[in-house]
């Protein structure tokens, strides 16, 4: 095998940015819902599709780009992804109608394989409190990277058109394709053509989703990712109508959430170095119970904009703390099939964060309401499934 790119922190830095490219497509784009679905004369609330669709196609996708990067390597896998959607990117910015739009963003979805890519490169080099602090890492500079992309986004918007967007995007993964072409090494290169078959995946997912060690903790993370998806797929609208701030003014506002999910995944990083993985994941989840009521709380009364966005800062807080450890305890269970695994549980964590931005744009009635019951209770769920035991394999 290759040598780990995790020995070098240049290359996990770099990890970290790759992965964020999906979310980073969400987030730069938040500021614009709004602005493109009155540009093509359709209602407000039918931008949160622009994010729903791509949630949805990235869930699906995520089913294939594991799969694929067990069978043909991990570095042609997500060199072919970045390729994939550093094209739809471009056919995004040159939508000729919002249907048009809808179909494209569903498209540039299914081609995000990065993230799902790379969750595998980390279980090829590391397992338990390791990976989790690696995961963590990858977290905190996806959650910096989405603090500065709906500041980008905009200010793409002031200063350009909203295709410009979807520009940046592409020129951002060109960037990737010959970064990754030119300096990272692959940590497996193994071929298994034979993977990509019925005769694999419906025995292997079988097994897979009946180990509890794998299930609970990857539906557990999907849950609290279908509460921030909610926040994701319609923050600039609400807090436009509930609010007043413009939609130009939300990438400012999203800032302090994108800090609150960094200190979570720093936090968890920090408390791996001391602690076993099992008990930093009932702490995150702990704090998740805590957001959860906060929020239920919410419902009840007509908060300012500053308690009402602290509230939900404290979610998503839990939330930076919940994923790392999380998925890492879903990956310890994969044995030789990281990629695999990392593909059912990127697909199951994503089509629930779709699911949570679908019943966002369905509840949204312009009050402040629709975020704080959507936390609320995806946050209890996932409070629940903590409940089932689940151990992480050992190593």
């Amino acid at each position: 095998m290759a040598k780990s790119p995790f020995l070098s922190t240049r290359a996990t830095i770099y990890l970290g940015g790759v992965t964020a490219i999906s979310a980073i497509a969400t987030d730069i784009f938040l500021p614009a819902t709004g602005v493109i679905a009155r540009d093509y004369q359709v209602a407000d609330s039918q931008g949160a599709l622009l994010i729903g669709a791509y949630l949805l196609a990235y869930g699906v996708g995520q089913l294939f780009w594991g799969l694929f990067s067990d069978a043909y390597g991990r570095k042609f896998a997500l060199q072919l992804s970045l390729v994939a959607f550093a094209i739809t990117s471009f056919a995004c910015a040159l939508a000729p109608s919002f249907t048009w739009l809808v179909v494209l963003r569903t498209l540039q979805g299914l081609s995000a394989g990065a993230p799902v890519i790379c969750r595998a490169m980390v279980r090829d080099a590391a397992t338990g409190n390791r990976a989790g602090r690696i995961l963590a890492v990858l977290g905190a500079v996806l959650t910096v990277s989405t603090m500065i992309a709906p500041i980008i986004g905009s200010g793409l918007l002031i200063l350009f058109a909203w295709p410009a967007i979807f520009y940046a995007l592409a020129l951002f993964s060109l960037g990737y394709i010959l970064y990754t072409a030119r300096y990272i090494p692959d940590t497996d290169a193994e071929r298994r053509p034979e993977r990509l078959s019925l005769s694999f995946i419906i025995p292997n997912a079988r097994r897979l989703f009946g180990m509890r060690a794998f299930s609970v903790p990857m539906i557990q993370g999907g849950f609290v990712f279908a509460g921030y998806a909610g926040m994701l797929s319609m923050g600039a609208i609400l807090t436009e109508a509930a609010y007043g701030v413009d939609p130009e003014a939300f990438g400012a506002l999203f800032a302090f959430a994108a800090l609150a999910n960094t200190a979570g995944a720093l936090l968890t990083r920090r408390l791996l170095g001391s602690h076993d993985l099992a008990r930093v994941n009932r702490l995150a989840i702990a704090m998740t119970g805590i957001a959860a009521l906060a929020c239920f709380a919410l419902v009840f009364v007509t908060p300012t904009l500053s308690v009402f966005w602290a509230v939900i800062c404290l979610y998503v807080f839990a939330f930076g703390m919940i994923l790392p450890t999380s998925n890492t305890m879903a990956m310890d269970p994969a044995g030789d099939m990281p990629g695999f695994a990392a593909s059912l549980i990127g697909s199951i964590q994503v089509s629930l964060g779709a699911v949570g931005s679908a019943i966002a744009a369905i509840i949204f009635t312009g009050s402040h309401h629709t975020i704080p019951i959507l936390m609320a209770t995806f946050g209890a769920l996932a409070v629940a499934t903590s409940l089932l035991p689940a151990k992480p394999a050992k190593s």
